[in-house]
């Protein structure tokens, strides 16, 4: 699970949060191994700087953490607890001050190919800084020599018998036999043990004891901890499992959208089940259940799968337009064809990520441009800096950059820097105005320009960099005019703006346009979701009149199809929404509460329909 973040400045009398942790400590058997090497970490005249745990899923890693950050807290020191998944890691490591850190990452595994640039980082702390990792799995020899010296590695297998049944004591479990049987069949995972002490408890209290003895003796492992599992989730709604297992993740605002009135009690319901946690301001399954769910929901339940990602998107596509940067890949991740979500970033982690520029990436994009692309440097030069995003290997190494803006911000830009942009300012408000248009003022690739990734991992960073929520046109600028770079934008539908071709100090630049329309990008995804998740098409007009009666399959793809087309007229939208899709509205309620004549509301609502009957919704 992932970690408890420990504050150091806890207010002056017992709290709920503080009396939870006193509890975990209580309970917490740390095994022999970690709990000599925690030691040997914050001993102050000790060899070790680092400690990294791994270990598979329930194995204990995060528990190991939260030990080590009580551990810390008493010694004097001050803890910095980070997850790999939320945090900027690289960028919080910098900012470590003061002496005697303990600084503890849960979730190494998120960083993919930046683990090379964690390692950079842990070695600029304070030398008296200790530092805590846990991860699944590490690659072999990950770590540098001579800072190979400073670590100690432990691998929890799992608890010994003797741990194991003292684990149990310390969750309240009296019956030897019950221990006895859940020691053997746990093959040593703290989550199992946990789970299985829990359910033991509660089957104790319902008089099911035996049939649930019986199902765990036929269980061992992780067969036990999916047991349970399922045990656990049986206790919430269908509906919010199925949007739990396929949105990865819940927050209040979705919970609002998607179960109306009942937010307190579904965030309760999520706090109280043992394999949901709290990541950012999320709540997720246990990243070892989640794909495996997610695959089950889909093959058991097609029928309430598809409602439930077409409801998830509807909302992440809502939060996209109304101007949330962070909702974009959470959309495109609801969409199942790997083409459309490679645009927006790789679907798995392999060589590459995306990282901030630093001051020592001039001399090597430099020297490559002066071999690759000779002259483009002084004309890219002063866009390099603050804002640029670079792509690198796992070794740090830059390979590609992008510098992008939106267009609103472009308007503002002075000095050598404008001469890249001020022709596509202009160029973008005469077709319509910079509302919703992003710029990439210059992207290039340096190195590795036959991998795929690193494209998709740059086009990921520009579009994040440029924070626009639902861009609807995307501006990039070619510095030289590279004939690889034309290759992948006339790949990704792009075209090139043949009035803006022109030559900065001698440099060929060419600009390339793609506007994907009134819904931008957001309404893209969306609409692929929609596709891929709706069924048939529906006839729009005839099923707005059957709306009420409809299921919620059909209901969640009029509602997407509606926002679709509707989405450059926000007012026939929100008239249709309040007609239509409202529970019990009639005419006359709609015209008092939007305070329209009658032949005002009727003229809206006439043109509205004749676009959701065009040629886009019949």
């Amino acid at each position: 699970m992932g970690i408890v973040r420990l504050r150091t400045g806890q207010p002056a009398g017992p709290t709920l949060a503080s009396y939870a942790a006193t509890l975990d400590a209580r309970r917490y058997a740390c095994p022999a191994d970690l709990d000599r090497r925690l030691d040997l970490l914050l001993d102050p005249v000790g060899p070790h700087r680092l400690l990294v745990v791994t270990g598979r899923a329930g194995s204990g890693k995060s528990a190991g953490l939260r030990e080590a950050g009580r551990r810390g807290e008493r010694s004097g020191r001050g803890v910095v607890a980070l997850d790999a998944r939320v945090d900027d890691v690289l960028a919080r490591l910098e900012a470590v001050e003061g002496p005697g850190r303990v600084v503890m990452v849960d979730e190494v595994d998120a960083l993919g190919p930046a683990l090379a640039a964690l390692v950079a980082a842990i070695a600029r702390l304070p030398d008296d800084a200790c530092v805590v990792l846990a991860a699944r799995t590490l690659p072999a020899r990950w770590l540098p020599d001579p800072f190979a010296a400073l670590a100690v590695q432990v691998r929890l297998a799992g608890l010994t018998p003797a741990e194991a049944d003292a684990l149990l004591v310390r969750w309240g479990l009296d019956d030897p036999a019950a221990r006895a049987t859940l020691v053997a069949q746990a093959g040593g995972l703290p989550l199992a043990l946990v789970l299985g002490a829990r359910a033991w408890a509660a089957a104790a209290g319902a008089g099911d004891g035996d049939r649930d003895l019986a199902e765990l003796v036929r269980s061992s492992g992780d067969e036990l901890v999916a047991h349970l599992t399922d045990a656990a989730l049986d206790r919430l709604d269908p509906d919010l499992l199925a949007v739990l297992v396929l949105a990865a993740g819940v927050d209040v605002p979705m919970l609002a959208a998607l179960f109306p009135d009942r937010v307190e009690e579904l965030v309760a319901a999520l706090r109280e089940t043992s394999v949901v946690e709290a990541v950012g301001h999320r709540l997720v399954l246990h990243p070892s259940l989640a794909g495996q769910l997610a695959d089950r929901l889909r093959a058991e339940e097609p029928v309430r799968a598809a409602a439930a990602v077409l409801r998830v998107a509807e909302h992440e596509h809502a939060r996209a337009v109304a101007g949330e940067a962070g909702a974009l890949p959470r959309l495109a991740a609801l969409v199942a064809d790997p083409g459309i979500r490679a645009g927006l970033g790789p679907t798995t982690l392999s060589r590459h990520y995306a990282d901030r520029w630093r001051a020592s990436d001039a001399a090597v994009v430099r020297r490559e441009l002066a071999v690759r692309h000779p002259g483009v440097w002084p004309v890219v030069a002063p866009w390099l800096g603050e804002g640029t995003r670079v792509v690198r290997r796992g070794d740090g190494r830059p390979v590609a950059l992008v510098a992008a803006l939106a267009m609103s911000a472009a308007e503002g830009i002075t000095g050598p820097r404008r001469r890249l942009v001020a022709p596509v300012v202009e160029h973008a408000r005469r077709a319509g105005g910079p509302d919703r248009a992003v710029l990439s003022a210059v992207q290039l690739t340096f190195d590795d320009v036959d991998e795929a990734e690193v494209v998709r991992v740059r086009n990921a960073a520009g579009l994040a960099q440029c924070g626009i929520g639902n861009p609807r046109s995307d501006h990039v600028n070619l510095v030289g005019d590279l004939a690889e770079e034309r290759a992948v934008l006339e790949a990704y539908g792009y075209a090139e703006a043949v009035s803006l071709r022109r030559e900065v100090d001698g440099v060929p630049v060419t600009t390339w346009v793609a506007d994907v329309g009134p819904p931008g990008l957001a309404g893209l995804l969306h609409a692929a979701v929609v596709a891929e998740q709706g069924g048939p098409e529906v006839d729009l007009v005839a099923a707005l009149e059957d709306y009420p009666a409809a299921g919620e399959p059909v209901q969640a793809r009029v509602r997407a199809r509606v926002a679709e087309l509707l989405a450059a007229e926000p007012v026939l939208h929100d008239l249709v929404v309040r007609r239509y899709l409202t529970a019990g509205a009639t005419h006359e309620a709609v015209m008092r509460a939007t305070y329209l004549s009658r032949a005002t509301y009727f003229r809206r609502l006439r043109r509205a329909r004749e676009i959701l009957a065009g040629p886009a919704g019949g």
